[in-house]
Order: C-alpha cells, then sequence, then structure tokens
C-alpha cells in the first residue's frame, strides 16, 4: 500500500510541475504576443530591431496627438512576425512542390517543365525563386535556417539565385546582423557580382533608366506636394544616384 501511495505521489509530483511548465511557457507566449495557436503550427523568429523601430515610427507617424502606442506596437509586432512565418512558409510549401514537378517532368521532352510552370504560375520568375529559395533553404543547417526566417525575403532569393560558392552564401546568412534588405543586397552582389554576358545585368541600366522617368514624371506634375523630410530624402537619394554612376 506505501508503494502505491508513493507511486500516486510522484505521479501527482509529475504532473504539477508540467503544469508549472506549460504555464511558465503560456505566460512567455503572452509576453511576446505569441499566445494564439499560431505559433505552434508555423516556425515564428523575432523581428529585428531595425523592423521593430520601423513599425514604432509608423505608430508614431500616423497616431493622434499624445496617443500611447504601447499596446498597439506589441500586437502589430506580433502580426508582422506571423505574416513573415506565414510567407517564409509558403515559399517552402511552393519550392517543395515545385521541385517534385521538375523530377517527374525531367523524364519528359525538353520544354515541359516551363511549360508547366508557365500553366501553373502564369510566368517562370515566380516559381523558379521559390525552387531556389527551397533548395538554398534545405542546403542549410538547422541554425542558419532558423536565422534566414528573420532576413528580407527578397535578398534571400537573390542570394540563392546568384552564381557563387556555397559556403560563402552560407557565411552571408551566419553573420547577419539585422541589415536593412537595401543593405543586405548590396552585400551579396558586391559577393556574387553578376558576369557581363548575365541577362540581368543588361536589364538594370534600362531599368533603371524607365523608373527615373517615371519619378521625374511624378515630380513634374503640378499638384505632387511633398514634406521638407521627403524632399531631404530625395536629396539624398540624388546624390547618392550621382555617385554611383560616375
Amino acid at each position: 500500500m506505501s508503494q502505491v501511495n508513493a507511486l500516486l505521489s510522484e505521479r501527482l509530483n509529475k504532473n504539477k510541475k508540467q503544469k508549472s511548465s506549460k504555464t511558465a511557457a503560456l505566460a512567455k507566449r503572452s509576453a511576446s504576443g505569441n499566445l494564439s495557436g499560431f505559433a505552434g503550427v508555423f516556425s515564428m523568429s523575432e523581428l529585428s530591431p531595425h523592423e521593430k523601430e520601423l513599425l514604432e515610427n509608423i505608430l508614431h507617424e500616423y497616431a493622434y496627438e499624445n496617443e500611447d502606442v504601447t499596446e498597439d506596437l506589441s500586437t502589430l509586432i506580433s502580426i508582422t512576425s506571423e505574416v513573415k512565418a506565414i510567407n517564409n512558409q509558403a515559399a517552402l510549401l511552393h519550392g517543395e512542390r515545385i521541385k517534385r514537378a521538375q523530377k517527374i517532368l525531367k523524364e519528359y521532352r525538353d520544354g515541359a517543365f516551363t511549360t508547366w510552370l508557365i500553366a501553373t504560375y502564369g510566368n517562370r520568375q515566380t516559381p523558379y525563386n521559390f525552387l531556389q529559395y527551397y533548395e538554398f533553404y534545405e542546403s542549410l543547417s538547422t541554425p542558419l535556417k532558423q536565422q534566414i526566417e528573420s532576413m528580407p525575403r527578397q535578398a534571400i532569393y537573390t542570394l540563392a539565385s546568384r552564381e557563387g560558392d556555397l559556403n560563402a552564401k552560407h557565411e552571408i546568412v551566419q553573420q547577419y546582423q539585422g541589415e536593412s534588405k537595401n543593405e543586405l543586397l548590396k552585400i551579396i552582389r558586391d559577393t556574387f557580382p553578376l558576369s557581363d554576358q548575365d541577362q540581368r545585368r543588361r536589364k538594370q541600366g534600362e531599368v533603371a533608366i524607365q523608373l527615373l522617368k517615371r519619378v521625374l514624371s511624378l515630380l513634374s506634375e503640378k499638384k505632387a506636394r511633398m514634406t521638407k523630410r521627403q524632399r531631404e530624402t530625395i536629396q539624398d537619394y540624388l546624390e547618392t544616384i550621382d555617385e554611383l554612376v560616375e
């Protein structure tokens, strides 16, 4: 009888510890805005300080006078993390299925895979981005997979698509410390520059010209109104462009 009581006591203590552990975990998730079941389905990663600062700036810029944005900021950070997790998981799901389709269509005549991509996605570039992202993601170690989830998606697509040493690509992921998309893209382009024969490089200049024409047309409109801050920002960009084309 004493043994039975001892076993029951041990189980009760074990259950209490498990409940205590779960309660602590729930409290932690609540504090970070992840109390819903979402975090159990998707792999969540914390926003970088730069991303949090950007969200805070948005709220302060559009808030009414003397409005406290603390609670809304916490909620918005949580929502933004969830959106990023959804996008990341969607890209991986697309990439995994595109990879499977590619394996099947390799057994058919040339052009079958491309035709399937266009029939399914309406273009080739989007699914190729998904495929390259998936293949690059699968090449990463578990810690780097967690790291990549917090990085700007466009920059990762660019990194995955560049020809170059895979270890050097992994190193860029490993050394990421919350840089913005543009900062990270510059690192990638400096490390893996496009060859002169690459069609993407030939298009860059023409695309830049067309975009500048659109900006010029927009600023030339009589109704165009800008704040002092916007004018200063545009001037900064113009100076940067001038340095780049010298």
